[in-house]
């Protein structure tokens, strides 16, 4: 009887463990149960292989498809590329599969699916495909569309930008107004290209400008940043974010409001990188509360959004009740380094955020899922590459790009490899977060975007929204 019991109870441990590795990995709900899966009746023909070789998905007839979910048994294909029938030219292609691929195309008919593997770790194995034809997950167009834009690259910016400007809801102005210790809004000096200096509130007032041209139906939101010593107080960042919103609270408040007013800003916004201490955190949200009621009180819908990490969702940190205060948050899904050095893979980045935003209790509404315009080397050395330096080579399916390159610091580098979001992985993420239920995507940052309109990151984002 005894002997029984332990072995049903590891019985039950096994298919607890079972059910929550297949939990972990699932399409979730808001998708499974609205579409159906066009792939439940297939089977593979062929499942099996190495580098070079292909797996074969037979649908058992003939099905019209936007988007497909790809799983292998071990996470081991670095390269593959997607064909219907016997085609040759592939509608697909990315780097990993791993766990769970989403992958989003424009509809195509097939009866057959070719996963072509063109790089891999070791031998590869198929697990499973899913196939939908997803529409309407966006029904009230209100899919936010947040761009981040520096004020250098603001006021540096031709009319050759106004095209990506426009296909954002919302821009965000940030890098020249900061506060002070004692709470003094300061507007600081930029230097222009040609290496003179520029008044740093008439560099802010052109920025404003220039985003009100082209773009003027979207919400001008501007981020207040309190991480540059600009009068020498010599504080650690989280400790002059303290006194500002602690001891001066009021003033800061106060000088917040003034600039939304004299500017006609449609929203404020915090990149506060990153209190740690549990004062900090009392202090930063008493603050945020005080800042709430005082936008409230401004007329019209004056938005009040962050920049956080979804390593902050703690108890100890921020609560779901705690982040309440903002309209939205802008989650920072880059710079998270997996196992490969990679950034922001589609996995680590996009679905393993979203999921866990959504375990917690969070609206996903009212998150924007940050999608990064650069690179970090998978070393994790402090470079960060423009995506428009290099938007021809990753066009239309790469991530990777091996580059020489030069740190913060001035340190040369050998050529390594890059991690950066080319366009299919920033659709695919973009279709992923509109079909979860996420209120938008933010941007960092439209000043590395290309200008040109089939490389352009932005204008393919706001295909995705329409196509969904």
């Amino acid at each position: 009887m005894r002997k029984a019991v332990i072995v049903l109870l590891i019985a039950a441990v096994v298919c607890t463990a079972a059910f929550a590795l297949t939990a972990c990995n699932a399409t979730p709900d808001g998708i499974a149960d609205r579409f159906e899966d066009l792939a439940a009746d297939g089977k593979f023909e062929v499942k099996r292989g190495t580098a070079g070789e292909s797996a074969v998905y037979d649908f058992g007839r003939q099905v019209t498809v936007n988007t497909l979910v790809l799983k292998e048994v071990r996470d081991v294909v670095t390269s593959f590329r997607l064909y219907a029938d016997d085609s040759e030219e592939p509608f697909y292609g990315n780097d990993y599969i791993g766990d769970y691929r989403y992958c989003s195309f424009d509809e195509i008919t097939l009866s057959k699916l070719r996963i072509e593997v063109l790089s891999c770790e070791k031998l590869w194995q198929m697990k499973s495909v899913e196939a939908y034809n997803i529409s309407g997950t966006d029904p009230e167009d209100d899919f936010r569309i947040m761009g981040y834009v520096t004020v250098e690259s603001a006021v540096a910016m031709g009319e050759e930008h106004n095209a990506n400007l426009d296909a954002a809801t919302h821009l965000n102005l940030i890098g020249n107004i900061y506060f002070t210790s004692v709470s003094d809004i300061v507007f600081d000096d930029i230097t222009l290209k040609s290496g003179e200096k520029m008044d740093g509130e008439e560099a802010f007032a052109l920025a404003v400008e220039k985003m009100r041209e082209a773009n003027p139906d979207g919400k001008l939101i501007v981020t207040f940043l309190g991480n540059k010593d600009l009068t020498g107080d010599g504080l650690e960042v989280e400790d002059r974010h303290n006194e500002a919103m602690g001891e001066h609270k009021d003033k800061l408040i106060a000088g917040i409001v003034a600039v939304v007013k004299k500017y006609s800003l449609d929203g404020v916004s915090f990149d506060y990188e990153y209190p740690h201490k549990l004062k900090s955190y009392t202090v930063y949200e008493e603050f945020l509360a005080g800042m709430r009621a005082a936008v409230d009180a401004l007329p019209g819908d004056i938005l009040l959004t962050a920049a956080i990490c979804d390593w902050q969702l703690t108890p100890a940190m921020f609560t779901v009740k705690d982040l309440e205060v903002f309209d939205f948050v802008e989650v920072m899904a880059y710079d998270c380094f997996d196992k490969r050095g990679d950034h922001s893979a589609f996995y680590t980045a996009c679905y393993e955020q979203l999921r866990k935003f959504e375990s917690k209790g969070f609206d996903l509404s009212r998150l924007n899922l940050g999608l990064p315009y650069y690179s970090r080397p998978v070393d994790g050395a402090e470079y960060w590459g423009n995506y428009y330096d290099v938007a021809e080579e990753l066009y239309p399916f790469e991530n990777s790009y091996v580059e020489a390159y030069t740190d913060i610091y001035g340190n040369s580098f050998p050529p390594l490899r890059n991690y950066y979001n080319g366009p299919q992985l920033i659709r695919d993420k973009t279709a992923y977060a509109i079909d979860c239920g996420a209120g938008g995507v933010m941007l960092w940052h439209m000043g590395t975007d290309s200008t040109d309109p089939t490389y352009s990151l932005t204008q393919l984002i706001a295909r995705v929204k329409a196509s969904r």
